[in-house]
């Protein structure tokens, strides 16, 4: 008998394609600080992949995804100093806007070893990007370029926090990060700089199961880490990206406190004309079935 087969796990995710839809549409196109609610399907032997096949779970489930308390209250076109459903590159002044919920998340996972859906593994298998909607996120350098704010290694600033609610209690669900890190380069001088995330709900701890090298987390098993000092926005060159898992039961709501920290790099924020610079980058969420 197939061992792969024969250990498979349902689970729980999101997903966005057109018959089963996480976020029904139409989608709403970005920027915006509004909070956003996506619901989970469950996935047949969705721990493997072992072809996909997705239906409404018995007990229905959403997962609410909201900022608060927000350092930056005033950024010029982005609103808010974070997002959702915007990234740079549109113009020297604006972000571009996208939608705050897709699948583009700008990485190819081919060899299936970053991303894992259920938290008993196997590690790298479960999530398909083309297939599981993410939440877009986008934390704004503007304000830091704003206030000339220092870009040595040990620069790190806080912008506030990000909640999510499940609309019932659920247990050891796992939180897929693609993106973490995104960099300028002016003049041919590199800037890097990532979100980090920190852990805010006590009683609870996290595990990394999967990812590049650049994810880590702490001692502590709370803080969600770029380990490198050359932070790029690749998954492959420089972004943190991976899975981890939230050990606990009985879980209503998590509460992440959000950063950003630069790699010291010679480069700068942006200059006068060019201002639009940020960390995009995604979040999806799975569980095992309950």
């Amino acid at each position: 008998m197939n061992k792969t087969l024969l250990f498979a796990q349902n689970t729980m995710e999101f997903v966005q394609d057109g018959t089963f839809n996480s976020y029904e549409p139409p989608i709403p196109i970005g920027p915006t600080s509004i909070p956003q609610t996506l619901a989970f399907f469950t996935n047949k032997d969705g721990s493997h992949d072992e072809g996909i096949y997705f239906y409404k779970p018995q007990s229905a489930l959403t997962l609410t995804f909201g900022f608060d308390d927000q350092q930056f209250l005033t950024v010029p076109q982005h609103i808010t100093g974070m997002t959702f459903g915007a990234l740079s590159g549109a113009a020297a002044n604006h972000v571009r806007s996208t939608q705050v919920v897709n699948n583009s998340y700008y990485f190819f996972d081919s060899a299936r070893t970053v991303f894992t859906a259920h938290p008993e593994g196997p590690a790298g298998r479960g999530i398909r990007l083309h297939t599981n909607a993410s939440l877009h996120v986008f934390l704004s350098a503007k304000p830091l370029l704003a206030k000339a704010a220092a870009t040595s290694d040990t620069s790190r600033y806080y912008y506030g926090k990000l909640r999510l609610h499940f609309s019932r209690p659920v247990s050891n669900p796992v939180l897929s990060l693609a993106g973490l890190g995104a960099t300028t380069n002016f003049a041919g001088k590199h800037l890097g700089f990532s979100t980090e995330l920190e852990l805010q709900t006590p009683g609870l701890e996290l595990v990394k199961i999967s990812g590049n090298d650049q994810l880590e987390l702490d001692d502590t098993g709370t803080k969600i880490l770029h380990a490198r000092t050359f932070i790029n926005g690749n998954c492959e060159s420089g972004a943190a990206c991976g899975s981890i898992v939230v050990n606990g039961s009985a879980i209503s709501n998590l509460v992440f406190g959000v950063f950003l920290r630069t790699d010291g790099g010679p480069g700068i924020w942006g200059t006068e004309k060019v201002t639009n610079s940020g960390d995009m980058w995604h979040i999806t969420v799975s569980l095992p079935e309950q």
